[in-house]
Formats: C-alpha cells, structure tokens, sequence
C-alpha cells in the first residue's frame, strides 16, 4: 500500500510538471527535459560501467547538452540553423580525448559514449522540437505534444491492464517475459480511441492523420520499451536509478517516449512536406 501511495503521488507529480511545463512556455518544457536528459545520461553511464566500461562521462553531459540545446533552440528561432554545423564534429571529439585516457577497451569507452548522447539527447531534444514551427504550426501550440503523451500513456496503461486481464501469448518472452501479444493489442486499441477523441477537440491533424500518429506512436514506443528492456538485461539491473520514486530512474520512465518522440516527429515533417 505505501509503496502504491508513493507512485500515485509521483506519477500525479511528473504529469503535472509534464504538462504545465509545456502549456507555460516551450522554453519551460525544454528546461524541464534538459533536467531529463541529464539524469537520463548519468544513469546510462552508471549502468555501463557496471560493465567495466569507462565512458567518458564528462564529455558527454556536455556534448549531450549542445547536441539537445542547439536543434531546440534553433527550432524556436532563437538562434542561427548555422549552429547545427557544429554537432557532427563532436563524435571526433570524443576520439581524440580517449587517445589522451589510457583506460582499458578505449572503442568500447568511446562506443558508449557515444551511444548515451545518441540514444538519449537525440530523442529528448525531438520531443522538445514538437513544440516548436515546425511540428506544432505556427504559430504553435501545445496540442501536438499532449496528444503524443495522452496516447503514449494510454497505450502503456491499457496494455498493462489488458495483459492482467487477457494475456497469455508472449510478444517477445526473451527480453520481457511479461509482454503479451493481448496487452500490446489492448494498448493498441486504447491508443486509436483516444487519437479519436484527441481529433474532436484539436484540430491540427484529420482523424485518419491523428489514427496514424498514434499507430506511430504506438509501435515506435513498443519498440522503444523492449530495447530498454535489453539494455538492462545486458547490464543486470532491475530499474535504471530511482529518480522517479515507486517508479524507477529516467530510462525507466521515458523507454518508449525514446522512440516515439523522433518517430512522431518525422510522421509530423513528413505530413508537413
């Protein structure tokens, strides 16, 4: 019952945040997934080095910070496109500082390193990008994001549901034996009708191109889910951290958002083109 208690009023909390964060301001979201990012990126080092690996952990907040700051904030206007030139030199970086550490299984050091910032900056900073013109319109609005939260939840709180109630067939028994192929259709089903419902009240997208998003969604973040899963597995740990009492740590929480904010995205640019 307490540890119930403790995830009601986390969970109520985090949504909270969530959601008033991106209808005050873009800039207060992005602040707000910065801190994310971040938390994100430490509990992804601390899982590797459980590996006898040695991410260069200094150098990747800070080239996860300009690889999430400079797209969001270019996307908002506030700075120059010309900015994004300087992300690809950054993978060089990490190269030529590792030459200098003489620690053990350097490509493996500088391989996951990498992979953090790739794995978690990307993504979150996409997330932040559906507030801006080139997702949400223009000038934009908070719907786009809160609908891919609405159904993203749906889809995992349905599909949990579904699987207590239904499930028996395994969707992929090896990485997560709990996963059903009932629950992933239940999620799946919850997550169209509340696309559904998404599209009587915002009117951005048509009720087929919102039906697709949430199939978007809903695949992209299945799969977001289970390469979380994988990663634990292949670094022996139950939950990523605990930054998220009663829920576990930032990769915990944000698996399939991982997935489903770069996938979402692309679906928004591509209806856009």
């Amino acid at each position: 019952m307490k540890n119930l208690i403790t995830r009601t009023i986390t969970g109520a909390f985090f949504v909270a945040i969530i959601i008033g964060s991106m209808i005050l301001h873009p800039l207060s979201f992005a602040a707000v997934i910065f801190v994310i990012m971040v938390v994100g990126l430490k509990e992804f080092y601390k899982m590797v080095e459980q590996s006898k690996v040695h991410p260069q952990k200094a150098l990747g907040y800070i080239a996860g910070s300009v690889v999430y700051l400079i797209p969001v904030l270019a996307s908002q206007g506030m700075i120059s496109p010309k900015h994004l030139a300087f992300l690809p030199g950054l993978v060089f970086i990490f190269f030529i500082t590792e030459l200098f550490r003489k620690k053990q299984h350097a490509i493996h050091n500088v391989a996951f390193s990498i992979f953090g910032v790739a794995y978690i900056s990307i993504p979150l900073a996409t997330l932040s990008m559906l507030l801006s013109p080139l997702a949400a319109g223009d000038p934009p609005t908070w719907h786009i994001l809160f609908a891919l939260f609405i159904i993203s939840w749906s889809n995992d709180t349905f599909a949990y549901l579904t699987g207590i109630w239904l499930g028996k067939h395994k969707l992929f028994e090896r990485i997560s034996p709990k996963k059903t192929w009932e629950g992933t259709i239940g999620g799946t089903l919850f997550a169209l009708l509340a696309a559904y419902i998404l599209a009587e009240f915002f009117y951005e997208l048509t009720i087929l191109q919102w039906m697709g998003g949430a199939l978007v969604i809903v695949v992209s973040g299945t799969f977001g889910d289970l390469s979380e899963s994988m990663l634990k597995r292949k670094f022996e740990v139950k939950d990523s951290g605990n930054f998220f009492p009663g829920h576990g740590g930032v990769l915990d929480r944000f698996d399939s958002v991982l997935f489903s904010a770069p996938a979402f995205f692309c679906y928004l640019i591509l209806l856009n083109l």
